[in-house]
């Protein structure tokens, strides 16, 4: 997945839900710094991390 492409997905996610950073950060078991970084694209976060996003993602949406 390109940055971009999560980025809007979290993006999506968070304006659908109302769900603030910390919010997802605590829930998807990132810190709010990651969360931040994979929002703008950059930064230090692994495909491990970005998957357990994406895990998190999907996981709320299929509850």
């Amino acid at each position: 997945m390109k940055p971009e492409e999560l980025s809007d997905a979290i993006i999506e996610f968070q304006s659908k839900h109302a769900v603030s950073d910390t919010t997802l950060a605590f829930a998807s078991h990132l810190s709010v710094e990651k969360v931040h970084a994979m929002k703008q694209g950059r930064g230090n976060f692994t495909s491990d991390e970005i998957n357990q996003m994406l895990d998190y993602l999907q996981s709320y949406l299929q509850s």
